[in-house]
Protein backbone atom coordinates (compact mmCIF):
# COMPACT_ATOMS: atom_id res chain seq x y z
CA UNK A 1 0.00 0.00 0.00
CA UNK A 2 1.58 3.60 -1.11
CA UNK A 3 1.90 6.41 0.86
CA UNK A 4 -1.11 8.09 -0.97
CA UNK A 5 -3.45 5.77 -0.32
CA UNK A 6 -2.89 5.75 3.22
CA UNK A 7 -3.99 9.17 3.07
CA UNK A 8 -7.22 8.91 0.51
CA UNK A 9 -7.77 5.27 1.30
CA UNK A 10 -7.48 2.42 -1.80
CA UNK A 11 -7.74 3.51 -4.96
CA UNK A 12 -9.64 0.12 -5.77
CA UNK A 13 -12.51 0.84 -3.54
CA UNK A 14 -11.21 -2.04 -1.02
CA UNK A 15 -11.71 -1.15 2.68
CA UNK A 16 -8.88 -0.17 5.39
CA UNK A 17 -8.58 -2.27 8.52
CA UNK A 18 -8.70 -0.24 11.38
CA UNK A 19 -6.67 -1.43 14.12
CA UNK A 20 -7.45 -4.45 15.71
CA UNK A 21 -11.29 -4.51 14.55
CA UNK A 22 -13.88 -3.69 11.90
CA UNK A 23 -12.44 -1.23 9.35
CA UNK A 24 -14.71 1.70 8.87
CA UNK A 25 -16.95 0.28 5.59
CA UNK A 26 -17.81 -2.59 7.98
CA UNK A 27 -18.87 0.34 11.11
CA UNK A 28 -20.83 2.54 8.57
CA UNK A 29 -22.63 -0.60 7.22
CA UNK A 30 -24.00 -1.61 10.87
CA UNK A 31 -24.88 2.07 11.67
CA UNK A 32 -27.21 1.98 8.30
CA UNK A 33 -28.73 -0.88 9.75
CA UNK A 34 -29.62 0.72 12.90
CA UNK A 35 -30.38 3.90 10.95
CA UNK A 36 -32.94 1.66 8.94
CA UNK A 37 -34.76 0.44 11.27
CA UNK A 38 -34.83 3.04 13.40
CA UNK A 39 -35.91 5.43 9.98
CA UNK A 40 -38.40 3.22 9.10
CA UNK A 41 -40.87 4.10 12.08
CA UNK A 42 -39.70 7.84 12.11
CA UNK A 43 -41.22 8.03 8.46
CA UNK A 44 -44.34 6.61 8.94
CA UNK A 45 -44.80 8.97 11.50
CA UNK A 46 -44.10 12.20 9.14
CA UNK A 47 -45.86 10.64 6.06
CA UNK A 48 -48.81 11.05 7.59
CA UNK A 49 -48.78 14.79 6.87
CA UNK A 50 -45.86 14.80 4.21
CA UNK A 51 -45.53 13.27 1.21
CA UNK A 52 -42.80 12.93 -1.15
CA UNK A 53 -43.34 16.15 -2.94
CA UNK A 54 -43.27 18.13 0.13
CA UNK A 55 -40.34 16.17 1.61
CA UNK A 56 -38.28 16.90 -1.99
CA UNK A 57 -38.88 20.27 -1.79
CA UNK A 58 -37.09 20.33 1.75
CA UNK A 59 -33.92 18.72 0.36
CA UNK A 60 -34.11 20.67 -2.54
CA UNK A 61 -33.70 23.49 -0.48
CA UNK A 62 -30.96 22.48 1.39
CA UNK A 63 -28.97 20.91 -0.68
CA UNK A 64 -25.70 22.58 -1.39
CA UNK A 65 -26.87 25.39 0.87
CA UNK A 66 -23.58 27.39 1.51
CA UNK A 67 -24.06 29.18 4.86
CA UNK A 68 -25.12 28.46 8.39
CA UNK A 69 -29.06 27.98 8.77
CA UNK A 70 -30.85 29.33 12.09
CA UNK A 71 -33.35 26.88 13.65
CA UNK A 72 -35.96 29.56 12.64
CA UNK A 73 -34.82 29.07 8.71
CA UNK A 74 -34.87 25.22 8.85
CA UNK A 75 -38.09 25.30 10.19
CA UNK A 76 -39.64 28.03 7.41
CA UNK A 77 -37.68 25.61 4.75
CA UNK A 78 -39.85 22.22 6.20
CA UNK A 79 -43.29 24.18 6.99
CA UNK A 80 -43.19 26.14 3.70
CA UNK A 81 -46.71 26.17 3.43
CA UNK A 82 -47.73 27.10 7.38
CA UNK A 83 -49.66 23.91 7.28
CA UNK A 84 -47.79 21.91 10.25
CA UNK A 85 -47.49 22.20 13.74
CA UNK A 86 -43.92 23.23 15.70
CA UNK A 87 -44.65 19.15 17.08
CA UNK A 88 -44.80 17.99 13.05
CA UNK A 89 -41.59 20.22 12.09
CA UNK A 90 -39.68 19.04 14.98
CA UNK A 91 -40.01 15.53 14.14
CA UNK A 92 -38.73 15.87 10.33
CA UNK A 93 -35.69 17.83 11.60
CA UNK A 94 -35.44 15.08 13.99
CA UNK A 95 -35.32 12.77 11.14
CA UNK A 96 -32.89 14.58 8.82
CA UNK A 97 -30.99 15.04 12.04
CA UNK A 98 -30.71 11.14 12.50
CA UNK A 99 -29.44 10.37 9.48
CA UNK A 100 -26.81 13.15 9.75
CA UNK A 101 -28.73 14.92 6.48
CA UNK A 102 -28.01 18.36 9.00
CA UNK A 103 -26.11 18.69 11.41
CA UNK A 104 -26.44 20.92 14.93
CA UNK A 105 -24.65 23.04 16.11
CA UNK A 106 -24.47 25.38 19.36
CA UNK A 107 -23.60 29.12 19.63
CA UNK A 108 -23.50 31.31 22.55
CA UNK A 109 -27.25 32.81 23.07
CA UNK A 110 -27.23 36.49 23.28
CA UNK A 111 -27.54 38.51 26.62
CA UNK A 112 -30.69 37.67 29.14
CA UNK A 113 -30.87 33.83 27.58
CA UNK A 114 -30.12 31.19 30.03
CA UNK A 115 -28.69 28.67 27.53
CA UNK A 116 -26.98 27.68 23.86
CA UNK A 117 -28.65 29.05 20.73
CA UNK A 118 -28.79 25.93 17.79
CA UNK A 119 -27.99 26.44 14.56
CA UNK A 120 -27.75 24.08 11.68
CA UNK A 121 -25.76 22.99 8.59
CA UNK A 122 -26.60 20.83 5.72
CA UNK A 123 -24.80 17.91 4.42
CA UNK A 124 -26.62 17.22 1.45
CA UNK A 125 -24.43 17.82 -1.66
CA UNK A 126 -25.53 17.11 -5.58
CA UNK A 127 -22.02 15.55 -5.64
CA UNK A 128 -21.10 13.93 -2.95
CA UNK A 129 -18.24 11.61 -4.41
CA UNK A 130 -16.47 15.12 -5.07
CA UNK A 131 -18.18 18.04 -3.16
CA UNK A 132 -14.75 19.97 -3.05
CA UNK A 133 -15.85 20.93 -6.60
CA UNK A 134 -18.78 22.90 -5.16
CA UNK A 135 -18.55 26.58 -3.84
CA UNK A 136 -21.59 25.95 -1.18
CA UNK A 137 -19.23 23.13 0.20
CA UNK A 138 -16.07 24.75 0.19
CA UNK A 139 -17.50 28.20 1.27
CA UNK A 140 -19.44 26.07 4.54
CA UNK A 141 -16.24 24.56 5.52
CA UNK A 142 -14.32 27.70 5.39
CA UNK A 143 -17.03 29.60 7.71
CA UNK A 144 -16.58 26.37 10.34
CA UNK A 145 -12.90 26.56 10.11
CA UNK A 146 -13.34 30.55 11.26
CA UNK A 147 -15.56 29.37 13.61
CA UNK A 148 -13.10 26.73 15.08
CA UNK A 149 -10.38 29.72 14.91
CA UNK A 150 -12.51 31.56 17.30
CA UNK A 151 -13.98 28.95 19.27
CA UNK A 152 -10.54 26.79 20.17
CA UNK A 153 -9.20 30.79 21.80
CA UNK A 154 -12.82 30.84 23.99
CA UNK A 155 -12.67 27.26 24.76
CA UNK A 156 -8.77 27.43 26.01
CA UNK A 157 -9.63 31.23 28.25
CA UNK A 158 -12.43 29.02 29.65
CA UNK A 159 -10.58 26.09 31.10
CA UNK A 160 -8.11 28.75 32.37
CA UNK A 161 -5.02 27.59 29.73
CA UNK A 162 -2.07 29.18 28.76
CA UNK A 163 -1.96 28.87 25.82
CA UNK A 164 -4.86 29.78 23.51
CA UNK A 165 -4.29 28.17 20.33
CA UNK A 166 -3.64 24.68 22.07
CA UNK A 167 -5.87 21.85 19.88
CA UNK A 168 -8.91 20.68 22.40
CA UNK A 169 -8.57 17.07 23.53
CA UNK A 170 -11.07 15.01 22.29
CA UNK A 171 -11.84 13.32 26.09
CA UNK A 172 -12.68 16.80 27.73
CA UNK A 173 -15.21 17.38 25.42
CA UNK A 174 -16.99 14.32 25.44
CA UNK A 175 -17.36 14.98 29.21
CA UNK A 176 -18.69 18.12 29.04
CA UNK A 177 -21.37 16.79 26.63
CA UNK A 178 -22.16 14.02 29.37
CA UNK A 179 -22.10 16.86 32.10
CA UNK A 180 -24.40 19.55 29.71
CA UNK A 181 -26.98 16.21 29.18
CA UNK A 182 -27.19 15.38 32.96
CA UNK A 183 -28.13 19.35 33.65
CA UNK A 184 -29.81 19.67 30.86
CA UNK A 185 -32.52 17.11 32.32
CA UNK A 186 -32.52 18.25 35.53
CA UNK A 187 -32.99 21.72 33.72
CA UNK A 188 -29.42 23.19 35.45
CA UNK A 189 -27.79 26.65 34.69
CA UNK A 190 -24.79 25.70 32.93
CA UNK A 191 -21.17 27.10 33.78
CA UNK A 192 -19.19 28.66 30.79
CA UNK A 193 -16.84 25.70 31.02
CA UNK A 194 -19.44 23.59 29.59
CA UNK A 195 -21.30 26.18 28.02
CA UNK A 196 -17.70 26.14 25.18
CA UNK A 197 -17.54 22.74 25.36
CA UNK A 198 -20.66 22.02 24.16
CA UNK A 199 -20.00 24.48 21.47
CA UNK A 200 -16.58 22.97 20.50
CA UNK A 201 -18.14 19.48 20.73
CA UNK A 202 -21.26 20.15 17.88
CA UNK A 203 -18.09 21.91 15.59
CA UNK A 204 -16.37 18.92 15.79
CA UNK A 205 -19.24 16.59 15.00
CA UNK A 206 -20.11 19.17 12.09
CA UNK A 207 -16.72 19.47 10.84
CA UNK A 208 -15.72 15.89 10.67
CA UNK A 209 -18.71 14.92 8.61
CA UNK A 210 -17.50 17.44 6.21
CA UNK A 211 -14.42 16.47 5.81
CA UNK A 212 -15.52 13.10 4.89
CA UNK A 213 -12.63 11.38 4.69
CA UNK A 214 -12.29 7.99 7.08
CA UNK A 215 -9.02 9.49 8.29
CA UNK A 216 -10.25 12.43 9.03
CA UNK A 217 -8.36 12.51 12.64
CA UNK A 218 -5.34 12.59 10.46
CA UNK A 219 -6.18 15.68 8.68
CA UNK A 220 -3.46 18.95 9.38
CA UNK A 221 -6.89 21.24 9.88
CA UNK A 222 -8.20 18.92 11.80
CA UNK A 223 -5.28 18.10 13.87
CA UNK A 224 -4.79 21.77 14.40
CA UNK A 225 -8.40 22.26 16.20
CA UNK A 226 -8.73 18.95 18.15
CA UNK A 227 -6.60 16.52 19.66
CA UNK A 228 -7.95 12.96 19.08
CA UNK A 229 -6.39 10.67 21.72
CA UNK A 230 -9.43 8.52 21.57
CA UNK A 231 -9.40 4.55 20.97
CA UNK A 232 -9.62 3.45 17.74
CA UNK A 233 -13.04 2.14 18.46
CA UNK A 234 -13.87 5.62 19.41
CA UNK A 235 -12.27 7.59 16.77
CA UNK A 236 -15.13 7.71 14.12
CA UNK A 237 -18.30 8.13 16.90
CA UNK A 238 -19.59 11.99 17.06
CA UNK A 239 -18.84 13.15 20.46
CA UNK A 240 -22.67 14.87 21.29
CA UNK A 241 -24.60 11.76 19.53
CA UNK A 242 -22.15 8.99 20.50
CA UNK A 243 -22.90 7.52 16.40
CA UNK A 244 -20.18 6.83 14.49
CA UNK A 245 -19.94 9.66 11.73
CA UNK A 246 -21.18 9.23 7.90
CA UNK A 247 -19.70 10.03 4.67
CA UNK A 248 -21.44 12.24 2.40
CA UNK A 249 -22.20 9.28 0.40
CA UNK A 250 -24.10 7.45 2.96
CA UNK A 251 -25.70 10.58 4.36
CA UNK A 252 -27.08 11.18 0.46
CA UNK A 253 -28.03 7.79 -0.34
CA UNK A 254 -29.96 7.81 3.02
CA UNK A 255 -31.66 10.67 1.83
CA UNK A 256 -32.72 8.91 -1.46
CA UNK A 257 -34.02 5.93 0.26
CA UNK A 258 -36.29 8.26 2.41
CA UNK A 259 -37.88 9.42 -0.66
CA UNK A 260 -38.46 5.95 -1.53
CA UNK A 261 -39.84 4.78 0.69
CA UNK A 262 -42.18 8.08 1.17
CA UNK A 263 -43.11 7.29 -2.67
CA UNK A 264 -44.00 3.59 -1.22
CA UNK A 265 -46.19 4.40 1.79
CA UNK A 266 -48.24 6.79 0.01
CA UNK A 267 -48.72 3.89 -2.90
CA UNK A 268 -49.50 1.57 -0.83
CA UNK A 269 -52.47 3.72 1.40
CA UNK A 270 -53.94 4.95 -2.24
CA UNK A 271 -56.07 2.25 -2.85
CA UNK A 272 -57.89 2.65 0.75
CA UNK A 273 -58.11 6.57 -0.42
CA UNK A 274 -59.71 5.37 -3.69
CA UNK A 275 -62.04 2.52 -1.86
CA UNK A 276 -63.24 5.67 0.30
CA UNK A 277 -63.34 8.57 -2.07
CA UNK A 278 -67.21 8.99 -4.24
CA UNK A 279 -67.46 7.51 -7.48
CA UNK A 280 -68.77 10.11 -9.23
CA UNK A 281 -65.17 12.39 -7.75
CA UNK A 282 -62.94 8.86 -9.58
CA UNK A 283 -64.37 9.87 -13.23
CA UNK A 284 -62.80 13.57 -12.74
CA UNK A 285 -59.50 13.32 -14.90
CA UNK A 286 -57.34 15.10 -14.48
CA UNK A 287 -57.68 15.16 -10.49
CA UNK A 288 -55.82 18.37 -9.27
CA UNK A 289 -53.01 17.78 -6.45
CA UNK A 290 -54.52 17.28 -3.03
CA UNK A 291 -52.85 20.12 -1.41
CA UNK A 292 -53.97 22.71 -4.70
CA UNK A 293 -55.78 25.31 -3.21
CA UNK A 294 -58.87 26.32 -4.61
CA UNK A 295 -60.42 29.44 -5.44
CA UNK A 296 -63.25 31.36 -7.16
CA UNK A 297 -61.58 32.99 -10.17
CA UNK A 298 -64.02 35.85 -12.46
CA UNK A 299 -61.83 35.38 -15.18
CA UNK A 300 -63.70 31.68 -15.42
CA UNK A 301 -66.85 33.64 -15.76
CA UNK A 302 -65.58 35.62 -18.89
CA UNK A 303 -66.65 34.16 -21.85
CA UNK A 304 -63.02 32.97 -22.43
CA UNK A 305 -63.35 31.28 -19.39
CA UNK A 306 -66.01 29.62 -20.01
CA UNK A 307 -65.12 28.15 -22.64
CA UNK A 308 -61.38 26.93 -22.25
CA UNK A 309 -60.84 27.29 -18.38
CA UNK A 310 -61.68 23.61 -17.63
CA UNK A 311 -59.29 22.33 -20.44
CA UNK A 312 -56.75 24.76 -19.41
CA UNK A 313 -56.71 23.67 -15.49
CA UNK A 314 -57.27 20.44 -16.54
CA UNK A 315 -53.61 20.52 -18.50
CA UNK A 316 -52.27 22.43 -15.64
CA UNK A 317 -53.66 19.73 -12.92
CA UNK A 318 -51.79 17.05 -15.25
CA UNK A 319 -48.54 18.95 -15.62
CA UNK A 320 -48.30 19.26 -11.62
CA UNK A 321 -50.15 16.21 -10.88
CA UNK A 322 -47.97 13.66 -7.89
CA UNK A 323 -47.63 10.71 -10.39
CA UNK A 324 -45.93 13.09 -13.83
CA UNK A 325 -44.04 14.31 -10.63
CA UNK A 326 -42.99 11.60 -8.70
CA UNK A 327 -41.86 9.79 -12.31
CA UNK A 328 -39.68 12.13 -13.02
CA UNK A 329 -38.09 12.84 -9.52
CA UNK A 330 -36.84 9.27 -10.34
CA UNK A 331 -34.07 10.85 -12.60
CA UNK A 332 -30.49 10.98 -11.67
CA UNK A 333 -28.56 14.31 -11.67
CA UNK A 334 -26.01 12.20 -13.92
CA UNK A 335 -28.86 11.03 -16.58
CA UNK A 336 -29.86 14.28 -16.53
CA UNK A 337 -26.61 16.32 -16.78
CA UNK A 338 -26.23 14.16 -19.80
CA UNK A 339 -29.18 15.12 -21.26
CA UNK A 340 -28.80 18.75 -20.92
CA UNK A 341 -25.16 19.32 -21.47
CA UNK A 342 -26.30 17.61 -25.34
CA UNK A 343 -29.20 19.60 -25.64
CA UNK A 344 -27.39 22.52 -24.71
CA UNK A 345 -24.62 22.09 -27.28
CA UNK A 346 -26.70 21.27 -30.21
CA UNK A 347 -28.56 24.53 -29.40
CA UNK A 348 -24.96 25.98 -29.19
CA UNK A 349 -24.40 24.80 -32.72
CA UNK A 350 -27.77 26.56 -33.79
CA UNK A 351 -29.69 23.21 -33.82
CA UNK A 352 -33.34 23.19 -33.98
CA UNK A 353 -33.81 21.49 -30.75
CA UNK A 354 -37.45 22.05 -30.55
CA UNK A 355 -37.50 18.31 -32.87
CA UNK A 356 -36.33 17.02 -29.51
CA UNK A 357 -39.78 17.02 -27.54
CA UNK A 358 -39.20 13.80 -25.79
CA UNK A 359 -35.77 15.03 -24.13
CA UNK A 360 -37.44 18.57 -24.04
CA UNK A 361 -40.11 17.46 -22.31
CA UNK A 362 -38.20 15.70 -19.70
CA UNK A 363 -36.00 18.16 -18.90
CA UNK A 364 -38.84 20.95 -17.94
CA UNK A 365 -40.94 18.44 -16.09
CA UNK A 366 -37.42 17.75 -14.02
CA UNK A 367 -36.50 21.26 -13.56
CA UNK A 368 -40.10 22.29 -12.59
CA UNK A 369 -39.26 20.47 -9.09
CA UNK A 370 -36.47 21.96 -8.71
CA UNK A 371 -35.82 24.95 -5.83
CA UNK A 372 -32.08 26.69 -7.37
CA UNK A 373 -31.80 29.38 -9.87
CA UNK A 374 -29.73 29.56 -13.08
CA UNK A 375 -26.44 29.76 -11.00
CA UNK A 376 -26.88 26.46 -9.69
CA UNK A 377 -28.25 25.22 -12.63
CA UNK A 378 -24.97 26.37 -14.45
CA UNK A 379 -22.79 24.76 -11.91
CA UNK A 380 -24.70 21.20 -11.63
CA UNK A 381 -25.27 20.70 -15.92
CA UNK A 382 -23.56 22.75 -17.62
CA UNK A 383 -20.11 23.61 -16.02
CA UNK A 384 -16.95 21.80 -17.24
CA UNK A 385 -14.64 22.37 -14.55
CA UNK A 386 -11.44 23.06 -16.51
CA UNK A 387 -11.71 26.28 -15.24
CA UNK A 388 -12.98 27.98 -12.20
CA UNK A 389 -16.31 28.40 -11.93
CA UNK A 390 -16.61 32.02 -10.94
CA UNK A 391 -14.71 32.49 -14.58
CA UNK A 392 -16.70 30.30 -15.98
CA UNK A 393 -20.09 31.66 -15.13
CA UNK A 394 -19.49 35.13 -16.93
CA UNK A 395 -22.01 37.55 -17.70
CA UNK A 396 -21.91 36.13 -21.07
CA UNK A 397 -22.58 32.63 -20.38
CA UNK A 398 -25.26 33.31 -17.79
CA UNK A 399 -27.28 34.75 -20.88
CA UNK A 400 -26.66 31.80 -22.74
CA UNK A 401 -27.93 29.56 -20.60
CA UNK A 402 -30.61 31.57 -19.68
CA UNK A 403 -31.83 31.80 -23.93
CA UNK A 404 -30.92 27.94 -23.61
CA UNK A 405 -33.71 27.78 -20.71
CA UNK A 406 -36.57 29.31 -22.34
CA UNK A 407 -36.21 28.09 -25.46
CA UNK A 408 -36.65 24.57 -23.30
CA UNK A 409 -39.65 25.62 -21.34
CA UNK A 410 -41.05 28.00 -24.86
CA UNK A 411 -41.27 24.26 -26.75
CA UNK A 412 -42.43 22.32 -23.35
CA UNK A 413 -45.57 25.24 -23.31
CA UNK A 414 -46.14 24.70 -26.74
CA UNK A 415 -46.81 21.35 -26.91
CA UNK A 416 -48.49 20.84 -23.32
CA UNK A 417 -50.94 23.50 -24.10
CA UNK A 418 -51.49 22.53 -27.63
CA UNK A 419 -54.71 21.18 -27.33
CA UNK A 420 -55.92 25.16 -26.48
CA UNK A 421 -54.11 26.55 -28.99
CA UNK A 422 -54.70 24.44 -31.69
CA UNK A 423 -58.31 26.10 -31.47
CA UNK A 424 -56.91 29.76 -30.75
CA UNK A 425 -55.96 31.21 -34.04
CA UNK A 426 -55.98 34.68 -33.11
CA UNK A 427 -52.50 36.42 -32.28
CA UNK A 428 -54.61 38.90 -29.51
CA UNK A 429 -56.27 35.62 -27.98
CA UNK A 430 -52.93 34.03 -27.90
CA UNK A 431 -51.60 36.24 -25.79
CA UNK A 432 -54.62 36.96 -23.40
CA UNK A 433 -54.47 32.82 -23.46
CA UNK A 434 -50.55 33.49 -21.84
CA UNK A 435 -52.16 35.81 -18.98
CA UNK A 436 -55.09 33.85 -18.30
CA UNK A 437 -52.37 30.36 -17.98
CA UNK A 438 -50.22 32.57 -15.84
CA UNK A 439 -53.39 33.57 -13.54
CA UNK A 440 -54.76 30.09 -12.98
CA UNK A 441 -51.10 28.75 -12.44
CA UNK A 442 -50.44 31.26 -9.28
CA UNK A 443 -54.10 30.42 -7.94
CA UNK A 444 -53.95 27.14 -8.06
CA UNK A 445 -50.25 25.95 -7.68
CA UNK A 446 -49.06 29.18 -6.37
CA UNK A 447 -47.23 28.12 -3.14
CA UNK A 448 -46.15 24.90 -4.38
CA UNK A 449 -44.58 26.75 -7.16
CA UNK A 450 -40.28 26.54 -7.79
CA UNK A 451 -37.92 28.46 -9.01
CA UNK A 452 -38.19 26.86 -11.91
CA UNK A 453 -41.69 27.17 -11.90
CA UNK A 454 -41.68 30.68 -11.79
CA UNK A 455 -39.32 30.49 -14.62
CA UNK A 456 -41.72 28.74 -16.35
CA UNK A 457 -44.12 31.35 -15.69
CA UNK A 458 -41.85 34.12 -17.15
CA UNK A 459 -41.42 32.05 -19.94
CA UNK A 460 -45.18 32.37 -20.31
CA UNK A 461 -44.95 36.12 -20.02
CA UNK A 462 -42.04 36.67 -22.91
CA UNK A 463 -44.69 34.25 -25.21
CA UNK A 464 -47.26 36.52 -24.73
CA UNK A 465 -45.39 40.03 -24.75
CA UNK A 466 -46.65 40.52 -20.57
CA UNK A 467 -43.98 43.01 -19.39
CA UNK A 468 -43.14 42.30 -15.70
CA UNK A 469 -43.99 44.62 -13.01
Amino acid sequence: MTDEDLKTGPADGSELELEGGLDYAEEENILQKEIISRRHNDITQISEFMDYVSFNRVINKITDYAEIMTEGRVAGFINFDYRLSSNQTNKVIELLMNIQALSRIFTMAMKGSRDLEVEYISNIYSNPSEPELITAYLNLKNILENRLTHQIQQYNINMGKNNTTMSMPLHELRGHATTYRDMSEHKMIMSSKVQHGVIAASLHDAYSILVNKFNFYNEKTYIKYFFNEDDYRNRNNLILSGEARMSLQSINKNVSEIMDELVQINTNRLPQRLQKAPEQRLKKLPEMPSNVRQFNDRMLMTPFGRQYGGKIDGIISSIFSPVRRTKYAAFSESQMKDLITRLFDYNERSHKISDYQKEISEIAEYLLQQDYGVKSFTEKFIYTKKEAFNKFYTAEMKEKVENFLYTVFSVYYEEEFSPVFRIIKSLDLKKFACAFIIKRLYLLIGENLTTFGFFFIKTIARIGGIKAE
